[in-house]
């Protein structure tokens, strides 16, 4: 009877590349091992495979090494039958790793052996074995770890840079230095990188602006730093960016102190960051440190007491792929959108708060059908949803509460928010929905303003959404399309009709000042054009505006008497901007002004 054959493969490792350049290394005595137990099978039917799968210089912590991958390879091509190391901690010494590639060899009917931790892997005993075995590694690996970052600690403390490219304005000794002692560290400055790293910090005391800084010292030809790596490969020499000017403000290298972060590792063990006074010279006196980081204090002290609107959604909405929206804002000039600003003559910078999906920061906005979502938009839809379904289903009216009392029931309730390209769905809690519609019912009603009191208006969705019960959670689907208007993405329902309608807590609707008062403008002027003495350039100086822009707000009374009226009461969608209106008055068919602003 013929022995059928069997093909082995023997997988070498080290982890550091030294020695490797010898007639015979580690890779070498551990291959020679492999191939004599492979002969001992000789009667089994064992033999050697000629590809060698060696890995030099690869940490066993990881498996993403050249020569295990060509061996995973060949095993998925069913190319092996019996894997054959020197030790199990060669393969691995990652026991969630091993158990994967145990997994692997399990698929393709392949064995796995150690030449000096004789074990058979089909049997439970073997396994088990197996597992302990590798523990140990493990646990050794780990115990090293801890040894090294013990010590990085350690030379940190007393000092000195330990590794890793030196910052901007540093370098390490070299052996043309005059006082150069091998095994020293202490940095060295770099005089002309150290006048960058003071035009940073003096630069941020004069202006008081990340951006702004970036792009002066970008335009006056300033870059990061420019090095080259051991494999030759050229790193840095970038354009500066807001980002890499915050690291330079806050490196406390550039006082003449070490930092060292504790935790970084470790997940559940928060980071600890401490700092040591260094042998360097500092570039940076203190007082200049002192100073910038007061000012940056003070910065975001006001950032943040300007800030007072938030994202009612924050951790609640995503995608329908399963991506999460993450909240955001930027800060806009004031533009031709800017409608009430432009009336008043305001030029202002205006804030856009926005949630952008994870998908198209992390894969590129091309691959998200959704991209990004107007904050304050879906805000309010959201906010219109659920005060009208508690109102119409559950009798509980929380248009009468306080907005933060109200944005802090509807968060409550809405477990999450999932946004396609046509719908819009919103889960809601059933038993906070209980709760609520409790505490509405106890607290009452306190309103003490005027039925049009617009200080206090809510928006409402005129459209219905699809109702579902689905045990733990109550669904809320409502048809949409998003579509770009006036050059921003807007939701608007499928036949194209706005989602929302702002009201007051007693159902009035609500105007919008800069749309009433340009409309009265325009009639104003056309009256007072009307006398004999007046022209369009003699309104405009009275005024305090060019000719033009009268010329533009006059096509206002032109506008149908059915569009006037939604103007004045309310009744206009919200996404109708003064530009629309313009736009739409130059058409003097009544009925294509309407079809153009979905009246």
């Amino acid at each position: 009877m013929t022995t059928p054959i069997v093909r082995c493969a023997v997988y070498t490792r080290k982890s550091s590349e030294e020695g490797l350049d010898m007639a015979f290394n580690s890779l070498d005595a551990q291959r020679e091992a492999g191939l004599d137990y492979i002969k001992s099978q000789k009667h089994q039917g064992w033999t050697a495979i000629t590809t060698a799968y060696d890995d030099g210089g690869y940490s066993g912590g990881s498996t993403d090494r050249p020569g295990l991958q060509r061996l995973l390879d060949d095993i998925r091509k069913g190319r092996v039958d019996v894997v054959v190391v020197y030790k199990v901690d060669r393969l691995s010494r990652s026991l969630a790793d091993f158990a994967r590639l145990m997994q692997t060899f399990d698929e393709h009917n392949v064995s796995f052996v150690s030449v000096t931790q004789q074990f058979n892997t089909t049997t439970s005993m073997g396994r088990l074995t197996l597992n302990m075995l590798l523990s140990f590694a493990q646990f050794e690996r780990e115990v090293a770890g801890e040894r090294i970052r013990d010590k990085i600690a350690a030379t940190k403390r007393k000092g000195v840079w330990v590794c890793g490219q030196p910052p901007v304005g540093y370098r390490l000794p070299c052996e043309g230095d005059a006082d150069f002692v091998p095994g020293d560290r202490t940095l060295r400055v770099i005089e002309p990188e150290a006048e960058l790293v003071r035009a940073i910090f003096n630069g941020y005391l004069e202006l008081g602006s990340l951006v702004d800084l970036a792009a002066r010292l970008n335009a006056e030809g300033h870059t990061t730093k420019s090095w080259t790596s051991s494999r030759g490969k050229i790193h840095g020499g970038r354009p500066l960016t807001a980002a890499f000017l915050y690291r330079v403000l806050t490196n406390p290298v550039y006082i003449g102190k070490i930092a060292h972060t504790r935790g970084r590792n470790n997940k559940s063990v928060s980071k600890q960051t401490e700092v040591h006074q260094g042998h360097h010279q500092p570039i940076i006196d203190q007082a200049t440190w002192d100073s910038v980081h007061a000012r940056m204090g003070t910065i975001e002290r006001e950032s943040r007491h300007k800030w007072t609107h938030t994202h009612l959604l924050k951790g609640k909405i995503r995608t329908s792929e399963g991506h999460a929206m993450s909240p955001g804002s930027v800060q806009r000039p004031v533009s031709k959108r800017d409608d009430c600003r432009r009336v008043r003559g305001d030029t202002a910078r205006r804030i856009v708060r926005y949630y952008v999906s994870q998908k198209a920061v992390k894969q590129g906005f091309m691959t998200c059908p959704i991209k990004t979502i107007n904050a304050a938009h879906i805000d309010d839809l959201i906010r219109g949803l659920v005060l009208d379904h508690l109102k119409n289903h559950h009798h509980a009216n929380l248009r009468d509460q306080q907005p933060e009392t109200r944005d802090r029931w509807i968060r409550e309730v809405v477990h999450r928010v999932v946004v396609a390209t046509d719908r819009i769905t919103v889960e809601l809690i059933h038993e906070r929905i209980a709760a609520c519609v409790d505490a509405a019912r106890d607290q009452g009603t306190s309103r003490a303003a005027s039925a049009c009191d617009s200080t206090k208006a809510v928006p409402a969705c005129p459209f219905t959404p699809e109702i579902e019960d689905r045990g733990q959670h109550m669904t809320l689907t409502l048809r949409i399309q998003i579509k770009r208007h006036d050059g921003r993405r807007v939701l608007l329902s499928p036949d194209g009709h706005d989602l929302l309608t702002t009201i007051t807590p007693d159902g009035c609707p609500v105007t919008r000042d800069h749309l009433v008062r340009a409309v009265g403008l325009a009639f104003a002027w056309h009256r007072e054009l009307t006398r004999a003495d007046r022209t369009i350039e003699s309104v405009a100086v009275r005024a305090g505006v060019t000719a033009g822009r009268v010329h533009s707000i006059l096509t206002l009374t032109q506008l149908s008497p059915t569009i006037l009226r939604s103007v004045l009461t309310g009744s206009l969608g919200s996404s109708v901007t003064l530009l629309d209106l313009l736009r739409a008055a130059q058409r003097l068919d009544w009925s294509r002004q309407a079809q153009a602003l979905g009246a």
